[in-house]
């Protein structure tokens, strides 16, 4: 091979490999996005989930105000009355239980990095979850969830009943042990859903757990109180 034969082989070979790298930079990078994007398809029907069920809440919460109207009737006793206050998430719950810690990835995979936080989505999940299971009582950060509860976020902040939360984010629940962590492991379920992005989920089971009351004001709360006195 004469060396200008040589020459033009090697140019040849040259912009074979360029074309070749581009070729295989814009996979990767197409792929990179295809995931993105289905991270964040994957929030948004989360996000329809959790508002529906966030309706149910809310016919709930509805239901207890109204059970609060007749209270101030006088149609209750006061062994109703504590139950009443209970279930409106005015009391302090403490039994066994799970808590649940969830953290940001620490993946650093590039591209759109919210795709790899925890969502006021992922939460609802998560405590959607947890009450489908049984839960008697479920806080995120010490933010007692209630029917009236509301879960947001803009971006990475995320507010929990009007109150700034931030990761790590604790979820206490109250019930049996059992039940609650197969609810989340179950196979297809938050947790599946959440490992693939390096969210950070650690499931305890725990012989005592004290969930914290509700420290908002709510309907028939001051009545309640001043029953008591």
């Amino acid at each position: 091979m004469t060396r200008h034969h040589y020459s033009i082989a090697l140019t040849a070979t040259c912009i074979l490999l360029g074309v070749i790298v581009g070729v295989q930079y814009n996979t990767v990078k197409q792929q990179r996005l295809s995931t993105e994007n289905q991270r964040l398809s994957e929030v948004t029907l989360a996000l329809n989930q959790a508002q529906e069920e966030r309706d149910a809440l809310q016919k709930q919460k509805e239901a207890l105000e109204k059970t609060l109207e007749e209270y101030e009737e006088g149609t209750y006793s006061g062994v109703e009355i504590e139950q009443l206050r209970q279930f409106a998430g005015l009391t302090s719950i403490t039994g066994e239980g799970v808590i649940v810690t969830m953290n940001d990835s620490s993946t650093n995979m590039g591209g759109d990095r919210n795709a790899y936080l925890v969502h006021a989505e992922d939460l609802l999940s998560v405590v959607n979850e947890l009450n489908g299971a049984g839960a008697k009582a479920v806080s995120i950060n010490e933010q007692r969830m209630v029917g009236k509860s509301a879960i947001t976020c803009a971006g990475s902040i995320v507010m929990v009943n009007g109150v700034r939360v931030a990761a790590p984010f604790e979820i206490k629940a109250v019930g049996d042990p059992d039940v609650l962590q197969s609810a989340l492991k179950f196979p297809g379920g938050v947790v599946d859903s959440l490992t693939p992005w390096g969210i950070e989920i650690t499931i305890r089971k725990e012989a005592t757990v004290t969930v914290p009351a509700y420290t908002q004001t709510t309907i028939g709360e001051e009545d309640l109180k001043e029953e008591e006195e």
